[in-house]
Parts: structure tokens; sequence; C-alpha cells
């Protein structure tokens, strides 16, 4: 039996990111039959023989569907998100969950109440890497954990190429923490806990933002961990060469974990275990947002049939908010320091 989605939004990442996923290998038993943008250009651009619908609200109430795939701002999703619970439709959100904590404390108590099926796309914790770092610490190669650190820097599609208005929206919703809310989430998905402190600093670049395009936080979990997040959307974001860094610490008595890539390095990512009872190093090739987001509706649909006791990695309302949580007090404690509350 497949699984029918409705797809709300083909902006940029719905085009290049969630409407490939359903023709990926691994999105078995999903069908996309209907889709949903308010610009007739984009409805337009899809060649599927599916449903089209301006309006989502018409789309939830008269398509033939199962569950809902929300890919828009997180300053629109609220609605859609509600009025597809209130249908019972099981729903993927795309992160943020919320436009603020708030919302997105009553989006995760809502999905709650009515019982459906709920995800949010945090998809990078199917990617191979972010596995790897999670077996190995279950396994407990690291002893007791203590710190997780996180280098996250990319340019945003730069601030003057055609992608600059998508860059400037992104930014004026959470700023670095668009990508950085990501590493935010990866935190308790490796070492649980939920979020206990923020403190944070950001860096403007000269550019007219409220959130910083560039953030640094230390935080801590209620388990004892403390993170660190360099988050930017302003790394080479002004200049015509690119560069980009995702790494990724863990230490614990009893071993270290340290993933590295930088983009000028090449795409594949090292990944060493230095440990008293195991030392390794594994080169990752890069997937795709499209490979990971076909491997969360595959799962997503095996929970679907199976039950929500059925064992699976997407996170869940709860996550969603939790991550949302450390990226406003982030954000507040950012414009704080910095003399713009």
């Amino acid at each position: 039996m497949e699984m029918r989605f409705g797809l709300v939004g083909l902006g940029y990442h719905g085009q290049h990111g969630v409407y490939p996923a359903f023709d990926e290998p691994d999105a078995k038993d999903v069908k996309l039959t209907a889709v949903c943008d308010v610009s007739q250009t984009n409805l337009d651009w899809v060649q599927k023989p599916v449903e089209k619908y301006l309006s989502a609200f018409e789309m939830i109430a008269k398509a033939p569907i199962d569950a809902v795939y929300v890919a828009v701002g997180c300053d629109r999703s609220r609605e859609i998100v509600l009025a597809a619970l209130a249908a019972g439709k099981a729903v993927i959100c795309e992160k943020p969950l919320a436009a603020t904590a708030e919302e997105a404390r009553f989006i995760a108590d809502e999905v709650r109440r009515s019982g459906c099926l709920f995800a949010v796309n945090f998809e990078t914790r199917y990617g191979r890497r972010m596995q790897l770092l999670k077996r190995w610490i279950s396994e407990g190669y690291l002893g007791e954990i203590h710190t997780i650190g996180f280098d996250k820097m990319w340019d945003c599609h730069k601030s003057f190429t055609d992608t600059a208005p998508r860059r400037a929206r992104l930014l004026s919703l959470t700023g670095g923490l668009d990508c950085g809310i990501h590493q935010l989430d990866q935190a308790r998905f490796l070492l649980g806990g939920n979020w206990e402190k923020i403190h944070a600093m950001g860096a403007w670049f000269g550019e007219d933002f409220t959130p910083p395009p560039h953030i640094s936080i230390v935080g801590k979990l209620d388990n004892n961990v403390v993170m660190s997040l360099n988050a930017s959307l302003a790394f080479t974001s002004n200049i015509e060469p690119r560069e980009g860094l995702d790494n990724v610490t863990v230490a614990g008595t009893e071993g270290v974990i340290a993933a590295r890539k930088l983009t000028s390095a090449g795409t594949d990512s090292e990944v060493t275990l230095t440990s008293r009872r195991r030392c390794e190093k594994v080169i990752i090739p890069q997937g795709g947002h499209s490979s990971d987001i076909a491997i969360l509706l595959a799962e997503f649909v095996k929970v679907w049939k199976n039950g929500p006791e059925t064992p699976h990695t997407f996170a869940s309302a709860e996550d969603g908010y939790q991550a949302q949580l450390a990226t406003e007090l982030a954000i507040q404690d950012a414009l704080k320091n910095a003399g713009k509350a």
C-alpha cells in the first residue's frame, strides 16, 4: 500500500530538494498525488500527472492524500500544519517547525492531541556521517561524553547572485541558524537531553538583518553535555570564490570523534575515531538533500503502516520545538550582547 502525499511549497527547496526525493530509489511505497503553491508558474513547472492547487487548505480538503509535506517558510507553515492535523492527515514539516518557540510548542501540543503521525525534516540525521557517529557513540567507544562541537559555515548562495533574494529571506527569519538549526538538532539526536542554557554572540558583516548572519553559541543540555556551534551564512558570501566548512567533534572520557569537511578539499568527509578500544578513519562521500529526504519518506511510511511504536530516526514535533527554542534563545542573546535587543 502506497502512502499518498500532497506537497505544499514549490520554491527553491521544494523544487530542488523535496520534489525530486519522491523519485529517489529509497522512497519506497510513496506516491506524490498533489502539489500546491501560491505561484501558478511554480505549479506549471511540475510535469507529473498530479492534482494542482493554489490553496493549501483546498488541497487538504479535496485531494486524495494520506499525508501533507509542508515545504514553505516557517513564517507560513503553522496554519497549514494545523489544518492538516485537523483533517487527520499525517504531516512532514520542513525545519524550522515554526517562526517562534511559542508557535512550535503549540504545534507540538496539537500533534499530541491529534494523534496524527508527524515528523520534522531534519534530514541530516539520515546522512552516512551522522549515522556513523550515532553508531560509534551508542557502542560506547567514547565513554562518558562531555562535549560536542560544530562548525557549519557556508555562503547561502552568495549575496549577489540570482538566489540573493532567497538568501535574504532565510537570513531575515533565522540568520545563520537557518542551517545551523540542523546542528542544534544533531546534538540532541546524538546525545539526548533537552536544552538547559544557551549563550550566543553574533556578527553581521555589515549586513542589515536582525538575526546575525554568523552566530557563535555555547549551550548546555540537561544531561550535562556542553555544546558549541559556529554557524554562518556569511562565509565567502560576498566574494566569487567559494569555501565551506562542516565539522563535528565529540569528546568523552574514553575517546573522541572528529568529522571534517572543507569544500575546497572536495566533497568527501573524513571521520576519525580515536578511543581506548578502537581507532579508525572512514572517508564518506557526500550525500544530498533529496536522497536523505527519500529515506525519511520511506521510514515515515513504515511507521504509518506498522504503528507509532516502530523504531525510527525522524525528528518529532517535540524535537522541532527543542531546536526552535535553542534557536530563539541564541538569537535573543546575540542581539542582547550586541546592544540590538
